[in-house]
């Protein structure tokens, strides 16, 4: 005899342990009580355990077969959610948006536009990535996403997909009670002698404003680098410096330890989106891009916003 257990076993072992009644099993599978009762009893043979007893006629299950039931439900639960997505996918219910980000956009506006989208497509399952720009890029160009978003200077990449999302200005993250915090605006001389938590030289943002502070002659002291702005807060709250990050992750920062000063002369972050060529249902993506714009003209203060910079 096939010592297999089957998915029938299982159905009748559940819906015994549910119904605790042969007659009421047997009903709620569409079958006969002789089939359950059998069902049953080489389920039992199969494991080895006994899983009911009969007191006054009635079947009472053991304590080994309460401890099963877990499992058994668990497997059939499994079994349920292939069976359902194996129906989504022949009637093409099932889509999929796969997102890769740059930190400062995958922790800011980014879970707000998700969970709108979510909510207004249920059968879209988003996944989202988070890597550093260039990374994003690479994978947009070899259709590894649906969609990119990114902070590289559009003149860095020849990759036509490119879209503007926003524009904003740099900031400063100071921590409160520092001689600095209370400006209303921090220029390169202010950061003479202060121990900066800065981008790593290699990217390109950092070059911009060593330029700036050449210009002004103004000697920093880099203790830290980190080429991610939420960590570079994180610092700045543990007492590490002051440091310069994007808007938008200044904006979703929720402690109450730091605060955020303009930094002049103006130093513009471009957000942009890089859509793949592979593209994703547009009945998906077009809706997604829209929320994502919203969401991110939302959180970014018009203050801190570049003139004309984000597109209607």
């Amino acid at each position: 005899m096939d010592d297999k257990i089957t998915l029938r076993h299982l159905e009748a072992f559940r819906a015994v342990m549910l119904r605790r009644s042969v007659t009421a099993a047997a009903q709620s599978l569409g079958v006969t009580q002789p089939v359950v009762t059998r069902l049953v009893a080489e389920f039992e043979k199969r494991i080895g355990i006994a899983l009911f007893e009969r007191v006054r006629g009635r079947l009472q299950p053991t304590s080994e077969a309460m401890l099963l039931l877990e499992d058994v439900h668990q497997s059939l639960v499994g079994v349920e959610r292939i069976a359902n997505a194996a129906v989504n996918i022949r009637t093409r219910k099932l889509l999929r948006l796969e997102i890769a980000a740059a930190p400062a956009m995958a922790v800011s506006f980014l879970p707000g536009a998700i969970a709108r989208f979510s909510a207004d497509h249920p059968e879209t399952l988003v996944s989202l990535y988070m890597h550093s720009s260039p990374t994003v890029l690479n994978m947009v160009q070899n259709e590894r996403c649906d969609i990119g978003f990114l902070m590289l200077p559009p003149d860095q990449t020849r990759y036509k997909g490119l879209e503007p999302l926003a524009v904003g200005k740099m900031v400063v993250a100071v921590p409160l009670g520092h001689r600095l915090a209370g400006r209303r605006q921090l220029t390169p001389d202010d950061f003479a002698d202060e121990r900066l938590v800065a981008m790593p030289a290699t990217v390109e943002m950092r070059n911009r404003f060593d330029e700036a502070f050449m210009a002004h002659r103004v000697q920093r002291r880099i203790n830290i680098e980190t080429q991610i702005s939420y960590a570079a807060i994180k610092l700045v709250e543990a007492g590490a410096g002051i440091a310069i990050i994007d808007p938008l992750t200044a904006c979703s920062h929720q402690g109450s330890r730091v605060e955020f000063i303009p930094f002049f002369p103006d130093v513009a972050c471009e957000y942009l989106i890089a859509v793949s060529a592979r593209h994703a249902s547009t009945l998906v993506l077009k809706p997604f891009i829209d929320l994502a714009r919203q969401e991110s003209r939302r959180m970014l203060p018009k203050n801190w916003a570049m003139k004309d910079s984000r597109p209607e």
